[in-house]
């Protein structure tokens, strides 16, 4: 798929072509001629190098080459293009523009405001089709639900804390009542606080599961908090969350962890420097000295010498690091957790790592985790027997993982709020935190594989777990592409469930 296609056409682009054609943009004709020359391998060879070159040129500040690069994949690729590679080209490309863009940050403002809210709208529904293509998201929930259902053995009194905002879904705790009807203890009386931005969203969930709690003849009260994860007061948490003594707690939290890395570089958006410590006036005036970069001279030259931060900053600078800011966001978070005193934190976040301080690595990571997604996005689509499966997988490629890639690649500092991160780095910050692993068990890791196949999602999905079945991993062609963990205070004495065993 594009993994193995990325790897060969790289290599074919570099044992078959001179140094020049990869890292210098070749002088083709501006009328776009050369694209009809081109076979479709050859199309494939040529985005995959003009990316490359691109983000290369991007890196170094090289604005007018950057230019010359994005204008040769905007006639190779499309929004709208029948190959997978051509699509995520274009996504790539469009952020790629943008972090062009940012280096003047009210021309950016000016011209990106606009379309970003008219795309807000679109995100909802784009998240609903993305859980109904896809199988990663129902596979988080059925491991968290397991995990939950282990933890809580015995208790008759539960609480469950939704902290996944924007990955919440009615469905997960529908399932966990089937779950709990099956005790052999009976049902316990369960209690819900969901933390969500959206009131519409928290009324809607609430009705549905107040609704399914009566058919399945459950205790139920469900506790809304209208707020953003990254927002909320982290000292007043067990106020906030309404947390009781005499309940058992649980904390589901998936796909959101890593934005709070986000409230520790913030600021950093508008400190952003080019290789070498370039300030944008410098960048634009390499690149462009007799057209672009004289004409904002005057002006950037006024506002970079007033600026207090005018001066180049590295990624070993204060600004990089959260001992710079203050008391981090994430760590603050974490230790109010630990003082909760949960049973149980199960988190599920991308296993990538897209938090490097240095551009051209998140690139490199970005372009193929995001080309395994949209080669699972394409196959779903070509598997679903509907008319509107081409217009979800748009949907999806374009608000969702469109708008990650954009924050990925185009921003820095606070703006930058993908910060993903790989398995182990959360276990080192989870450890750091106070917080000791909890063992996932086996019978988990057989559910979630039954799933895939009554889904007929076997085959190129795979479900994986670690040496000491700690974490498992949700995966595409062997490549893992998201990740669950369990935690709990350490010390805490908690019985929990063997881990997984290899088989």
């Amino acid at each position: 798929m594009f993994q193995q296609q990325l790897q060969e056409d790289v290599l074919s682009s570099a044992t078959s072509s001179p140094a020049s054609t990869l890292y210098s943009p070749t002088p083709y004709p501006a009328t776009g001629t050369w694209v009809q020359e081109l076979s479709s391998d050859q199309c494939s060879v040529r985005l995959i190098s003009l990316l490359y070159q691109c983000s290369s040129e991007v890196a170094a500040g090289a604005f007018d080459r950057a230019n010359l690069c994005l204008e040769h994949i905007m006639q190779l690729a499309s929004l709208d293009a029948p190959h997978t590679l051509q699509r995520l080209a274009a996504v790539f490309a469009d952020a790629l523009a943008r972090k062009l863009l940012n280096l003047t940050p009210g021309l950016s403002r000016a011209l990106l405001s606009a379309s970003a809210s008219a795309d807000t709208h679109l995100v909802p529904a784009a998240r609903r089709s993305m859980f109904d293509m896809l199988p990663f998201l129902k596979l988080a929930y059925l491991t968290t639900n397991r995990a939950i259902l282990e933890a809580m053995e015995g208790e008759r009194f539960v609480h469950i804390v939704d902290l996944s905002g924007p990955a919440a879904n009615a469905a997960q705790w529908i399932a966990l009542f089937h779950a709990f009807r099956g005790r052999s203890e009976g049902t316990p009386h369960l209690r819900i606080t969901a933390v969500h931005e959206s009131k519409e969203f928290l009324a809607g969930m609430s009705a549905v599961l107040a609704r399914e709690a009566e058919a399945f003849d459950i205790p139920f009260q469900f506790d809304a908090v209208e707020a953003k994860l990254e927002d909320m007061d982290f000292d007043a948490l067990r106020h906030n969350l309404r947390v009781r003594s005499g309940e058992a707690l649980a904390v589901s939290v998936a796909l959101q962890l890593h934005r709070l890395l986000a409230a520790d570089d913030a600021g950093g958006g508008r400190r952003y420097c080019g290789a070498g410590g370039l300030t944008p006036l410098q960048i634009f005036a390499r690149s462009s000295p007799s057209s672009f970069g004289e004409l904002l001279e005057r002006d950037l030259n006024t506002r970079l010498q007033l600026s207090p931060d005018a001066s180049g900053l590295s990624p070993q600078s204060p600004m990089f690091s959260p001992a710079g800011q203050g008391r981090p966001k994430l760590g603050s978070f974490l230790s109010a957790v630990k003082a909760l005193c949960p049973k149980i934190m199960v988190v599920t976040e991308q296993e990538a790592n897209h938090n490097g301080a240095l551009f051209h690595e998140r690139f490199d990571e970005a372009l193929n985790y995001y080309g395994s997604l949209f080669d699972c996005l394409e196959c779903a689509a070509a598997a679903a027997h509907r008319g509107s499966a081409a217009e979800e997988r748009a949907r999806v490629e374009r608000t969702v993982l469109g708008e990650e890639i954009r924050s990925i690649v185009a921003y820095e500092g606070g703006e930058r709020k993908e910060r993903h991160e790989r398995a182990r780095q959360w276990a080192g910050r989870m450890e750091a935190a106070g917080m000791e692993r909890v063992g996932l068990s086996y019978s988990g890791i057989m559910e979630a594989r039954k799933l895939l196949q009554s889904c007929g999602r076997g085959g190129s999905y795979e479900v994986r777990h670690d040496a000491e079945g700690h974490c498992f991993f949700f995966c595409w062609h062997k490549k893992p592409l998201y990740a669950v963990s369990a935690w709990r205070p350490a010390g805490a004495g908690y019985h929990h469930a063997g881990g997984a065993r290899s088989r």
